[in-house]
């Protein structure tokens, strides 16, 4: 029963990977009025949430790259992976959910562990199931030990919202950890929020990846082929 819940869960975190960026964008585009409300903030959070998803057709972009002659290389940015955002003690719940909603957006599985603000996580992931974010791909685990979290298995990245020593703390226990190295996000800026309104922070919670495909072996080239004769 374990094995076939670890397949279903990556299935479904795995479609969510595979999504669009735009498609992402719009079941978060129905959840910002109430992502809003639960920050103190509407206006402000309502303007923060649409900056974030202003950069969605950038997600989506392939870019194409010079090869080999009779290849196709085709540049795209993909999710990194098990993404936990974490908000310290003294977190605004406006920088939290900014974390979470760029880290959904650019189609990672979610990890949210705000002890201090549990009602506000509770909120906010209830919003996000109901406009059909699955619970697979976005979770809560504040019942759990942070240094606990900090080593499970594959976390591809950490976004913290904290103070600076809040985020060295996690950063030092993330050095210690076994396994793939974890990116650390780190937002201390809570008031003018300037680590999120820079143009390449949606990029941090991404990967670059590189298609290439064999243009002669699927249908060949005929001009490949002229220069044979």
């Amino acid at each position: 029963m374990a094995t076939e819940f670890k397949k279903d869960h990556g299935q479904v975190c795995e479609a969510w990977r595979l999504l669009t960026a735009t498609n992402r964008a719009a079941h978060l585009q129905a959840a910002i009025a109430k992502l809003a409300l639960l920050t103190g903030d509407s206006k402000k959070a309502r303007k923060l949430f649409n900056h974030l998803l202003s950069f969605t057709p950038m997600l989506d972009e392939v870019q194409q790259m010079n090869g080999a002659t009779g290849e196709s290389n085709e540049l795209y940015v993909t999710a990194r992976g098990k993404t936990m955002v974490i908000g310290g003690e003294s977190a605004k719940a406006l920088v939290v959910l900014g974390q979470l909603v760029a880290a959904l957006l650019t189609g990672n599985e979610v990890i949210l562990h705000c002890p201090s603000q549990e009602e506000m996580c509770l909120e906010a992931v209830k919003a996000l199931y109901e406009v059909g974010i699955s619970e697979d791909v976005i979770s809560i685990a504040n019942d759990s030990q942070l240094v606990t979290l900090l080593h499970m298995d594959r976390l591809s990245q950490v976004a913290v919202a904290g103070i600076t020593s809040e985020v060295q703390s996690i950063s030092q226990e993330l050095a210690n950890t076994d396994g793939i190295l974890t990116q650390v996000i780190a937002v201390t800026d809570m008031d003018g929020l300037a680590d999120m309104l820079t143009p390449d922070y949606l990029y941090r919670f991404v990967t670059e990846r590189v298609r290439t495909i064999n243009t002669t072996a699927i249908g060949g080239n005929a001009t490949l082929l002229e220069l044979g004769t």
